[in-house]
């Protein structure tokens, strides 16, 4: 790209001024450096909230190749990457315009003034497009390359067809239900821990942009974390029918809901839920590792659940319905340690953990995990690490 920023500008405007759709430059920080648009539309509550929400959309992680064209609350827009030598300056934004197809009482319910945006035929904003596009980088490129690359042109196309031909459409091309079908492809490699398999659905199961849902018509963001929440939900389920222990599996929810729901963009949000399948599917797969008899499983997850608390083989056996002689020999064949030096070594990796990332005492720690008096924690600690606790947290502080 070799147009300068008062090019840009220029074109900008004119294309404000003949089409009346907004035209906003996003630099790399997701910082405003201009903006041409009427007053009523930046006065207006309805546009504010959509500029708000332009800010927060990952532009880098698109081609500059081609422009691309996306939707928020009903709202389209086009926008053009722009870069120098393979360096990100920013997004050169046009919109947002309606599609003809919106009805007039869902145009009254999102928007203060349903006629407050321009409706453009999808070909109008394609023809824009190319338009721009050739004003910045000075490359003539065809509408079919951009529909291709286009999700959410598809959609346009289709609904501004004749509705008939909807379910038509779907079938020639396959589409009907390939959401349902991936999404039930990942959900079955999780359960069954199949980590290898995982890049093979992710980009077309419920994390995958081209056929989420909309949760919440006003705010694009918000409806793609009410989706991934939806998803972690159906993954946490799946991992407890492969294996995992219901209380660590509900843990990893609630705690990957809740850094969903502090996470500020699209990509940021697509990568956390990404990072959620991975470890619910990994800690499935560990778990079929060490697969193990109903009582012996029964035992291991109450153990992991119980390590703060005084934990018997006499509870476990009542649990179990065996004899506590039986599922003590039980435990060894299976396992290969006894009872006791198992419930020793998941504490001392629980207390790895907290010496770790926590600045808990190493006394209090101990005491924590049940350890009658500090010698006899540091002497089992070291027993399983080969070093004491203190030496564990000073290694891994320089580290």
């Amino acid at each position: 790209m070799k147009i300068s920023t008062i090019d840009l500008q220029y074109i900008s405007q004119l294309i404000s001024e003949i089409h009346h759709l907004p035209v906003s430059y996003i630099n790399v920080a997701g910082e405003v450096v201009f903006e041409y648009s009427s007053a009523e539309y930046t006065s207006n509550p309805s546009y504010i909230s959509l500029k708000e929400q332009l800010k927060t959309y990952p532009y880098h992680t698109a081609s500059n190749s081609y422009p691309i064209f996306f939707s928020i609350a009903e709202c389209n827009y086009f926008y053009i990457n722009l870069t120098v030598d393979n360096q990100y300056l920013g997004a050169l934004v046009v919109g947002p315009s309606l599609s003809p197809v919106i009805e007039d009482t869902i145009k009254s319910t999102i928007y203060h003034e349903p006629d407050l945006f321009p409706t453009l035929h999808y070909q109008q904003c394609l023809a824009i497009s190319l338009f721009v596009y050739y004003s910045i980088y000075q490359k003539k490129i065809s509408k079919t390359a951009v529909i291709h690359h286009n999700h959410a042109l598809k959609p346009l196309i289709r609904h501004e067809g004749h509705t008939a031909l909807e379910l038509s459409y779907a079938r020639r091309k396959d589409s009907v239900h390939t959401n349902l079908y991936y999404e039930k492809i990942l959900l079955d490699n999780v359960k069954n821990g199949r980590m290898e398999k995982l890049n093979e659905v992710l980009n077309y199961s419920i994390v995958g942009q081209a056929q989420l849902g909309v949760l919440s018509k006003h705010n694009h963001l918000r409806s793609v974390q009410y989706l991934m929440i939806t998803g972690i939900a159906l993954i946490c389920r799946a991992a407890i029918e492969g294996g995992l222990n219901e209380e660590t599996a509900f843990t990893l929810s609630d705690f990957y809901i809740q850094k969903l729901e502090d996470q500020s963009s699209l990509i940021d949000i697509l990568s956390l839920m990404e990072e959620a399948i991975y470890d619910f599917t990994h800690r499935v797969s560990q778990a079929k590792q060490n697969k193990y008899s109903a009582p012996i499983t029964t035992c291991i997850h109450s153990i992991e659940n119980q390590l703060y608390s005084e934990i018997t083989l006499n509870q476990l056996s009542a649990i179990c319905h065996l004899s506590p002689n039986y599922l003590s020999s039980l435990f060894k064949k299976e396992v290969g340690i006894s009872f006791s030096e198992y419930i020793q070594q998941q504490r001392i990796e629980e207390a790895k953990k907290l010496l770790t990332y926590t600045s808990y005492p190493i006394l209090d720690i101990g005491s924590l995990l049940n350890f009658t008096d500090q010698s006899y924690f540091i002497k089992v600690f070291k027993k399983f690490t080969g070093i004491t606790p203190k030496q564990y947290r000073n290694k891994d502080v320089h580290q």
